[in-house]
């Protein structure tokens, strides 16, 4: 069956890659060899980011068990669930004291429930006590590093006492733990401003559609800057080579997001200034920061929840990236 790749000769020239490390060239080849029909268009309208608004992470526990963790919701018990019940009526009155002494008594009841200094943290800083605040804040992340909220509180409080690169360091750190959140967003912004850090919310969005009709054919539709990248990307969703190689891949599959991400350097000489995806990717291959620019800003997104298999010194080196991606 004759393939029908428009554009691929008659506008591009393959781009130059090392011989040996040319997935470009060998994703085309595939495609030319294959029994599947390609057909490539112009991107008729932008592909818009998507919205990830309800991909959020809960407030979870986890026990290390091998090399990966164990990852549980709290379950309270039921006496311990009636006096945080209490506790909620107290914070909701504003009656701090009570609330607070009602939040301790839960983990007495319930030793795991130990978010609940998160909740007694709450209570200071409703009463402008910072110091005990940040206390309180550091202990829950003490017994749960992965708690987001205790994070994003203590952020808060350092912003209070006017320590913004300490808010800087724990919001990042929130905002790598659930990284979807809108609200928590909003803040970050707010802090990198602070910090003179870049604050807009950027995302990788590839402008690239790959679509399969009823007869087996596919279409790839890609603007200028990302049809080399689309190229690639459609002979691993589609081809049976490459799909047989993703099964081999672990999570994240880096080798294959790094192969599709060589479909941008083409455009680099023509598109670098304009372009924000090609400028952050041009300082990520610079300072050899390729995978966590694969983690955080392709695989995280759609995956929020793998963050709870990194350990600490991971999360920490994520948050650093957060933070270095967006100095100017």
């Amino acid at each position: 069956m004759k393939k029908i790749i428009l554009f691929l000769l008659a506008l591009f020239a393959v781009p130059a890659f090392a011989q040996a490390d040319n997935p470009l060239e060998k994703a085309m080849k595939t495609m030319k060899d294959s029994k599947i029909l390609y057909k490539v268009e112009w991107l008729s309208k932008p592909v818009p980011v998507p919205d990830r608004s309800k991909m959020l992470n809960l407030i979870v526990h986890r026990k290390k068990s091998g090399d990966r963790y164990i990852v549980n919701s709290f379950d309270m018990n039921a006496d311990a669930k009636k006096e945080f019940d209490k506790a909620e009526k107290y914070f909701n009155a504003k009656e701090m004291p009570k609330a607070r002494e009602s939040y301790k008594r839960v983990m007495l009841l319930d030793p795991s429930a130990t978010y609940m200094k998160t909740f007694v943290a709450q209570t200071y800083g409703m009463e402008q006590n910072w110091d005990m605040a940040e206390s309180w804040y550091k202990k829950s992340i003490e017994s749960n590093y992965v708690d987001y909220l205790a994070h994003w509180l203590l952020s808060d409080v350092y912003l209070q006492k006017g320590e913004k690169k300490k808010a800087l360091d724990e919001i990042s750190i929130a905002k790598v733990l659930n990284r979807n959140n809108p609200r928590l967003e909003e803040k970050r912004r707010k802090i990198y401003a602070a910090n003179g850090l870049r604050a807009d919310s950027w995302e990788f969005n590839p402008q690239v559609r790959l679509s399969r009709d009823s007869s087996g054919a596919v279409t790839i539709e890609a603007d200028s800057l990302w049809m080399y990248y689309a190229f690639i990307r459609a002979a691993w969703e589609f081809e049976p080579e490459y799909q047989k190689r993703a099964k081999t891949l672990p999570e994240p599959p880096e080798e294959m997001y790094r192969e599709w991400l060589m479909g941008l350097i083409p455009a680099m000489e023509k598109h670098l200034n304009s372009s924000e995806v090609l400028k952050r990717f041009d300082k990520v291959l610079s300072a050899k920061k390729i995978s966590l620019f694969v983690y955080y800003e392709i695989y995280l997104p759609d995956h929020p929840a793998s963050v709870f298999q990194l350990d600490k010194n991971l999360i920490e080196l994520t948050k650093d990236y957060l933070i270095w991606i967006n100095q100017n």
